[in-house]
């Protein structure tokens, strides 16, 4: 590996399409023996926007004593319930059915590999960021993610039934019948995960520690230091508000950082902004990586003459086999240089970025 480039890339997102942990909260109504008031899906998006209120309003995190917390920490909320109701061996083979790999992913990374070193800084449960990695054909040292052993913490789970029946049967009901009112259960959250912590759930919360935020700028610094590749020098693309701090560093080292079909969390911690429904987009940036700005700038004043008409994107800017893709695939990325961009044009690129998100992604495309 010496001697070559080095990249890094979030999971979920770029490469695919699932969120693992909503997936496997799907599986739940068939483990769920009485029925709840209410889905699944909004009980999901209950807790991942929980998430974001801790990490939005870190005085929240004060106030209750939390000691870490970072970004994609949803995964350590919900560890508990995939610990009381699944083995590995189940994990495994939801993920299996589940890879979700993204238009243009397999050719992406087959691509890179004969001159990138490639890695995944992923906030998913190894039981997938494994399978989609191998599939991808990343090895497994490639790979930093939430290591997640279900069956080593079924100790714990005599403990965890009283305690989720509490959320599933009293809490989320209130939140359906106040018109999906968060402010409502708030403080009803705010003491179901942290008031009692000798609860096997909070043990369990406890020996999760999910690669997100504050742990993906770690995977960075040891992804620099193993290959000796300056972060500068590395291009890393995410995103979602679990990569703003790994973005954020390479920003501000001034490397490549990516926002990929992003949202208004990981779009002002990058530095350009890919929008594309196909990983095929990213390779003008891999092919000009050295001068970069010079060619995002002469890529954006004839943008809609590309978007228009492929052919007429010159052979000096992709190769012609890319220029191949574009026009048998039928799409054209959006790549923008957000060093100095406006207020204005910021939200709107949000906006961008956010339907395409959905489009690729569908309703998941929706969390932060």
């Amino acid at each position: 590996m010496i001697g070559l480039q080095v990249c890094a890339w979030d999971l979920e997102g770029p490469l695919s399409m699932t969120d693992f942990a909503a997936e496997i909260f799907k599986y739940l109504k068939i483990k769920i023996k009485s029925k709840i008031k209410g889905n699944l899906g909004d009980l999901f998006y209950l807790i991942s926007k929980y998430d974001d209120y801790l990490i939005d309003y870190p005085l929240n995190q004060q106030k209750l004593n939390i000691e870490r917390y970072n970004p994609g920490d949803t995964l350590r909320l919900l560890a508990p319930f995939y610990v009381n109701y699944f083995s590995n061996a189940e994990l495994f083979e939801i993920a299996k059915k589940k890879l979700g790999i993204i238009p243009g992913a397999i050719e992406t990374i087959s691509l890179l590999q004969d001159e990138w070193d490639i890695y995944v800084i992923s906030t998913s449960y190894t039981y997938f960021a494994y399978q989609v990695t191998e599939k991808l054909g990343i090895s497994k040292d490639h790979v930093y993610c939430t290591l997640l052993d279900v069956d080593n913490l079924k100790e714990f789970k005599d403990q965890l039934e009283t305690k989720i029946n509490h959320l599933l049967y009293k809490i989320f009901p209130k939140y359906i019948d106040n018109n999906k009112n968060f402010e409502i259960i708030v403080d009803d959250l705010n003491d179901f995960f942290w008031g009692d912590r000798n609860s096997g759930y909070f043990q369990i919360m406890e020996k999760v520690v999910v690669r997100g935020g504050k742990q993906k700028e770690l995977a960075i610094e040891s992804i620099s230091e193993r290959t000796g590749c300056p972060i500068e020098e590395i291009i890393v693309t995410g995103d979602s508000i679990t990569d703003i701090n790994m973005l954020n560093r390479v920003k501000n080292e001034n490397g490549i950082a990516i926002s990929f079909n992003g949202n208004n969390y990981s779009i002002p911690h990058a530095n350009i902004a890919v929008t594309t429904p196909n990983v095929m987009g990213i390779m003008p940036i891999f092919y000009n990586y050295k001068k970069i700005w010079d060619f995002i700038k002469d890529w954006n004043e004839n943008f809609e003459k590309f978007k228009m008409d492929p052919s007429k994107i010159p052979d000096d800017l992709i190769p012609s086999s890319l220029k191949a893709y574009f026009i048998k695939e039928n799409f054209v990325p959006q790549i923008n240089d957000i060093r100095s961009i406006t207020n204005e044009k910021l939200n709107e690129l949000i906006k961008i970025q956010k339907e395409m998100r959905k489009k690729v992604r569908g309703w998941v495309g929706g969390l932060g």
